[in-house]
């Protein structure tokens, strides 16, 4: 059964995400700069000495580095329990009757 979309819960909903989101950005940036030092020092010892090639080269995996991590806050939030809801993926409706009178999954 659907709920009604409050404020309440949407605040609920984001203040999960929110929070979550924040410890992903600063891992995020943790590992940016961890492999971003690493490549540096690497392209540094086999000579390139350029900043504008280091950061050529760094800017896209660091780029890579967070959306990777953005998908698991998400991730940890699909199936959580609220209280009085959980945010659940619930298929889309199909065309056949289950036996238990659903249509889809839905209750009619």
């Amino acid at each position: 059964m659907e709920l009604e979309i409050t404020w309440g819960r949407v605040i609920r909903v984001w203040w999960a995400h929110l929070w979550r989101g924040l410890i992903a950005a600063i891992v995020s940036m943790f590992l940016g700069g961890l492999v971003g030092g690493i490549i540096g020092a690497i392209l540094y010892m086999v000579g390139v000495t350029s900043v504008e090639t280091l950061q050529l080269v760094i800017t896209p995996i660091s780029i890579a580095i967070g959306l990777v991590i953005s998908v698991f806050p998400i991730k940890m939030i699909l199936g959580k329990d609220f209280g009085e809801f959980r945010l659940v993926l619930v298929k889309n409706g199909s065309t056949t009757e289950t036996k238990s009178g659903e249509l889809g999954g839905v209750v009619q």
